[in-house]
């Protein structure tokens, strides 16, 4: 897999942390949770991660890496490592309905559109009409944070192979893409492209500041600062993050049976009510923040 598309990947995922909105209950700040009883022989854990940020301010603490290393299997969002996985997100990039950019927009909004891809990131969307906005739109995610980045997933998945553990999803391809899909391809062309070109300074700044609030495991304010995303939307937040919160439920809680698990997933979905913390305990699960 070539660097720039495992950008791409990582990039993507991203998209999931940065285009939603949640309200939660106050947790101890942490974004490292222990899974124990409702039948578990062994705990296993949970993980918050941010999918991009600047290497200068990635850490991997030591109590992450100890309760990795306890764990028997990883699993991520996605199986990174399944070599199905690229021609699967290949495949789903684009879109299949006759729809393209240009016909999704106003010829004022995409030569608006158009002119910031190639001023600011020196790509031709005209080459690239036919993909989802949403693909487009993160590529940009790069650009707003304007420095070498790293990826926690890709960390993880490197840190697995050099232990010899299994790389597994809590979902496919076609599931990630189908919950960005349920929008419609024009509400994604409104919200991740005419709305990020118009808001971009106050894009790139509300993503500075939830990363400061990720560095400092403050799920809280994190969850206060995505509220303030213009790109929020309530049918879109449920799709994102909600159904799949509730998809994952079940089955992390058969693999946690199976086998001890370090689960990691974005930092987004582990808050409020209807977030993977508070429906495990819910279903009679200890989920405890790990210091």
């Amino acid at each position: 897999m070539t660097n720039s598309i495992k950008l791409f990947i990582i990039s993507l995922l991203f998209s999931t942390f940065y285009f939603t909105q949640l309200y939660g209950q106050k947790e101890d700040k942490s974004l490292l949770y222990e899974i124990s009883g409702n039948g578990l022989t062994q705990p296993s854990y949970l993980y918050g991660t941010i999918h991009i940020i600047c290497k200068d301010d990635f850490v991997m603490t030591e109590a992450t890496k100890q309760k990795f290393t306890e764990a028997q299997q990883v699993y991520l969002e996605l199986d990174m490592d399944d070599p199905k996985m690229m021609p699967d997100m290949m495949k789903s990039m684009y879109m299949t309905d006759g729809s393209t950019i240009k016909n999704l927009l106003s010829e004022s909004e995409y030569q608006k559109v158009s002119q910031f891809f190639k001023d600011s990131l020196k790509i031709n969307i005209g080459a690239m009409d036919k993909m989802k906005p949403f693909v487009l739109s993160s590529m940009t995610l790069p650009k707003m944070l304007s420095c070498p980045t790293q990826s926690y997933e890709e960390t993880f998945v490197k840190m697995a192979k050099a232990e010899k553990k299994e790389i597994l999803g809590l979902e496919t391809v076609d599931e990630q893409f189908g919950a960005m899909d349920k929008m419609g391809m024009k509400k994604q062309a409104d919200m991740m492209l005419v709305q990020m070109v118009d808001n971009w300074n106050d894009g790139k700044k509300l993503i500075h500041n939830m990363i400061e609030d990720y560095k400092k495991q403050d799920i809280e304010l994190l969850l206060e600062d995505m509220a303030k995303s213009k790109s929020s939307n309530t049918e879109f937040q449920k799709d994102l993050l909600e159904n799949r919160n509730e998809n994952w439920i079940p089955r992390i809680a058969k693999i946690a049976k199976e086998k001890p698990t370090f689960f990691a997933v974005g930092a987004g979905h582990l808050g409020g009510e209807k977030g993977v913390v508070a429906l495990l305990k819910k279903q009679g699960y200890s989920v405890k923040a790990v210091k």
